[in-house]
């Protein structure tokens, strides 16, 4: 194939020349051909699930479908045995095809108010379909994983598809089984230059260096690829690289996000970015991969276990001031990530497209919201013994203590002021006041404000009791009394209660140590008496009044007690009646209800800090800022690693009727998706164990009856070799996503997965050893008019390089490329660059950098299966202006004169070398040369100037061919 030359206009230098081939003016043709149709049914028939079931998820579900809320007709088009009882009763005088081919706006379905109406072509396709006897299939993604057979390979091979001499592998004989029935054919293979480019760059995120090409090309030995793609999978480069990828799923940064002034950035988020990277290095097999992403703390690992770290899977992603949006978080990024479904569209009303409904989403609710983070993170490994380590732990005592004594003292503070507020919380009560939506609990408040959550915690202790409650039983049971002739009713129930009383304790033994207490709290009687109520609100106030007066006796009575022990006069006995408050079992029984744990005006240490009045709270953060900063700074600050931990004692839960946390439906168990449960099978029908929830998710994520987990991560594996998957709807597998291109092959990948223990270096190899991975990218005119998307794969198709690998690549061909490994991340904005790998690189959520908007980067607020891939002129003028590239042009013409020689003929072959892993036509070395020279104003007899060598250098790092993989 003859170079060709390309001009790149832009910056101060429009003669810029690039230097590409042919091949690479296809990128520009794939986009305009991107509009072309999809190819036609396959001969034998309508298949239901990759032609007729998209255009109902599309057309008919929302109306037709899953969600019970938005069913019409009482009509399900998704269930065949509903559907042909109603719509589907014949061929074209079906209901079904009668309303979508209608004329008439009344009749036609979609209604005319929705803007939707089905092509012709795809009315022929229904049409076709009820003709061949409406035949329905199982949601592809949801039937089991069966293993298939191998298609048989041809007769006849083309001697060109293969590598080193090998017959077709299992994966081209299902390619070439689907290019065969639609008449097309692999495009020719590769060479060896291009093909270790290739396989460089997609596992390592690396160019070869020229003596591993030479090599590569030279070695004759009948396994050369399997070893060039076993050293590649061996270096440390393929974890950095493909742990990135999974980062895009874990949607990973480095700071909280949502700040609208500034950001606050995590002190350990790393430590699950380095977790990621060495668990691919290791080939840790994807289904311990997975449980430990999901479930670390409770697998019985060391406290210091390094991969504890992987529970950042959970926790790295936004940290949202509603719990609740924590939450969802979670739940999509498992449901998405690990098993290609949108669950987190239940949260609000059953999924309108696929057999998920709301009990199925506030079932993974109940299994993550019983978990939290701790509020001192383990350490990761040892820790070591030197002076910043010593330091930073001394520092960090000083630093909790100060935070320990002020959030002690002022919570204590807070707790007695609730004990004398308790008529305040009991008369929003008596007035009807709803539950609280908690989350709303970050807001500040000042002494006399009502927290909404010492409300709810009030609304829910007296739910908790029982109407013969000694204190609490007149407020339950007059509580139930109407409110016309309350006072004369309250005031009988009251002489009832104390005539039992009078009849079983006597008033001389009413507050003896030994007492025993009366059914009914004698002061609480008296109080609700002298109120004479008239109302609940008058009730409260009873009790406010007396909770106040029983919390300042209880203070006044400890200041007494506590001086008797420095008093000089005679010691006062236990029992004297100056002791009554203290001793008086009357007393215990009110002081319970203020001072026992589970009451609402002794909220535990963890709750009682977020309720404290602004100014406290404001200076209690700012101590635990500095917690948080040193942390962060502290030179000697080990790693940590960003755990869960789960609550043995869970609390009930419910569905939240359209998403409201206050308006509760059924009651739910921690359990896995309906859709998936197999009856019988404990993995995933029954309930999760308390206090292991999440270990129970994860094994039913990665139980080998689980049809989706395996065919996601295979998808997800091959659309980063092939720039699409087999599902080109990476993260939807459900209703509305697209089948899959080779369905058997797909299941293929999946059991041959599980057959290799889980081993995904072993699924590189398999596909990387394959014909259809060593073709050639070149455009066929013949082939695009039959698939004009290429979904069978009669072409590699060519890709751009993601913003991490070309940044990474400028860098190692300019040999500046550091290899360091872990740590925290670096500033990827500085200036000079450091020359780190581009996965170590700080991710900011809440300032997107122009590096990352120009290039697709992965939004790291959200689950990312698939970046998006645009083509916009700012990318151009990156390439052209970007300091970052001028630079390593700078650095690659500094190499010059030592490392690639004098005449100019070897600098041009070096620079073709070192950048494009081939050497150059002889056309090309003559049109460089004219660039550095006569272009330049350069004569023939004078030398190039360095500068004119920079220019080269930076034309040859912005053409497609360095920045594309061919």
């Amino acid at each position: 194939m003859k170079p060709t030359m390309q001009i790149l206009l832009g910056g101060e230098c429009p003669s810029f020349l690039v230097l590409v081939r042919k091949q690479t003016a296809a990128f520009s043709l794939a986009i305009c051909l991107l509009m072309a149709t999809a190819s036609e049914s396959r001969a034998g028939g309508v298949e239901f699930n990759r032609q007729i079931r998209p255009i109902l998820a599309e057309y008919c579900f929302q109306c037709h479908g899953p969600d019970a809320s938005k069913r019409q007709g009482d009509l399900r088009l998704d269930v065949e045995r509903n559907a042909k009882e109603h719509a589907i009763v014949g061929t074209v005088e079906s209901e079904l095809f009668q309303r979508i081919a209608s004329e008439e706006d009344d009749a036609r379905m979609p209604p005319a108010e929705t803007g939707k109406r089905l092509s012709q072509k795809q009315i022929n396709l229904i049409r076709q379909w009820l003709e061949e006897g409406a035949h329905y299939e199982g949601h592809w993604a949801f039937e089991p994983i069966t293993k298939p057979k191998v298609p048989q390979r041809p007769s006849t091979e083309d001697s060109h598809l293969t590598h080193g001499g090998n017959h077709s592998t299992d994966i081209d004989r299902f390619i070439a089984k689907a290019l065969d029935s639609r008449g097309l054919s692999m495009t020719r293979a590769i060479n060896r230059n291009q093909w270790i480019r290739r396989a460089s760059l997609d596992l390592t995120g690396l160019p070869p260096t020229w003596e591993e090409v030479d090599a590569f090309v030279n070695d004759n030995s009948s396994d050369a690829y399997p070893r060039l793609l076993d050293r590649l999978l061996d270096s440390p480069a393929y974890g950095q690289r493909w742990g990135r990828h999974w980062l895009d799923i874990a949607r990973y940064a480095d700071t909280h996000g949502g700040s609208a002034i500034g950001f606050t950035s995590f002190p350990f988020s790393y430590t699950y970015r380095d977790y990621v990277i060495n668990a691919f290095n290791n080939d840790l097999p994807y289904d311990r991969f997975v449980t430990e992403q999901i479930a670390a703390d409770q697998l019985g690992l060391h406290k210091n276990d390094p991969s504890l770290a992987a529970l950042g899977f959970l926790t790295v992603g936004m940290q949202y001031r509603n719990h609740h949006d924590v939450i969802d978080d979670q739940i999509d990024v498992v449901s998405r990530g690990l098993m290609g479904l949108t669950v987190a569209c239940a949260r609000c009303h059953d999924h309108k497209f696929d057999a998920i409904s709301t009990k199925d989403y506030y079932s993974l609710y109940a299994t993550f919201a019983n978990s939290s983070a701790p509020e001192s993170l383990p350490i990761l490994g040892e820790l070591p013994d030197t002076p910043p380590t010593l330091a930073y732990q001394r520092n960090l005592q000083d630093l909790q203590v100060q935070y320990d004594d002020m959030a002690r003292d002022q919570s204590e503070v807070m707790r007695n002021r609730l004990r004398i507020q308790v008529g305040l919380y009991l008369r929003e009560l008596a007035k009807g006041t709803p539950e609280q939506d908690l989350s709303t609990n970050f807001l500040s408040y000042r002494t006399d404000d009502v927290r909404p959550l010492v409300l709810n915690r009030w609304r829910f202790y007296l739910a908790s009791l029982h109407e013969d409650d000694p204190v609490f039983g007149p407020w339950l049971s007059l509580s139930k009394m109407s409110t016309e002739n309350f006072g004369r009713l309250a005031a009988e129930w009251i002489q009832l209660r104390e005539n039992e009383n009078k009849e079983t304790v006597k008033p001389a033994e009413l507050h003896r140590l030994s007492a025993k207490p009366p059914k009914w709290n004698p002061r609480v009687l008296e109080s609700i008496s002298k109120k004479l109520p008239q109302s609940m609100a008058d009730v409260a106030d009873a009790y406010g009044g007396l909770f106040a007066e029983v919390q300042q006796e209880w203070l006044q009575a400890l200041r007494q007690s506590s001086l008797e022990a420095v008093s000089q006069e005679s010691v006062v006995p236990d029992e004297d009646s100056k002791h009554l408050a203290i001793n008086s079992p009357v007393y215990r029984q009110l002081r319970r209800h203020l001072y026992g744990e589970d009451t609402p005006t002794n909220p535990p240490d963890e709750l009682a800090v977020k309720i404290l009045n602004r100014t406290i709270s404001d200076a209690l953060g700012g101590k635990r800022g500095a917690i948080h900063e040193h942390h962060l700074s502290a030179p000697g600050s080990p790693p940590r690693a960003m755990v869960l931990q789960e609550s043995t004692q869970p609390k009930d839960f419910f569905v939240f009727l359209r998403g409201n946390p206050l308006a509760r439906g059924e009651p739910v168990q921690a359990k896995f998706l309906s859709a998936l449960s197999l009856p019988g099978d404990q993995g995933t029908e029954q309930p999760y164990l308390d206090g292991k929830r999440r270990l129970g998710l994860a094994q039913s994520i990665v139980a080998r009856n689980n049809p989706l987990t395996r065919k996601v991560i295979v998808n997800w594996v091959w659309q980063h070799h092939f720039g699409e998957g087999l599902v080109r709807t990476a993260d939807d597998f459900g209703t509305r996503g697209r089948p899959p291109t080779h369905p058997e092959l797909l299941d293929y990948l999946a059991e041959t997965l599980y057959e290799d223990s889980w081993s995904l270096k072993a699924l590189h190899k398999r596909i990387m050893l394959s014909d259809v991975y060593q073709q050639g990218s070149v455009e066929d005119e013949k082939s695009r008019s039959i698939d004009a998307e290429n979904d069978f794969l009669w072409r590699m198709p060519r890709r751009r390089m993601d913003l991490e690998s070309m940044r990474d690549a400028m860098l190692a061909v300019s040999g500046e490329l550091n290899k360091d490994r872990g740590g925290r991340p670096f500033d990827m904005n500085a200036s000079p660059a450091i020359p780190r790998r581009s996965v170590y690189g700080f991710i900011n959520r809440d300032i997107v950098s122009n590096l990352a908007s120009t290039f697709d980067g992965a939004n790291p607020n959200a689950c990312t299966v698939k970046r998006p891939d645009t083509t916009v002129p700012q990318q151009m003028l990156f390439a052209l202006n970007s300091e970052f590239i001028q630079d390593r042009a700078d650095k690659l013409a500094s190499l010059l004169p030592s490392a690639a020689g004098e005449t100019d003929t070897q600098r041009v072959d070096w620079l073709y070398r070192r950048l494009f892993s081939r050497n150059p036509e002889p056309e090309e070395v003559e049109t460089a040369i004219q660039f550095v020279r006569s272009k330049l104003g350069i004569a023939a007899s004078e030398a190039p100037t360095s500068n004119a060598w920079q220019r080269l250098a930076h034309a040859l790092l912005a053409s497609n061919e360095f920045i594309f993989v061919d």
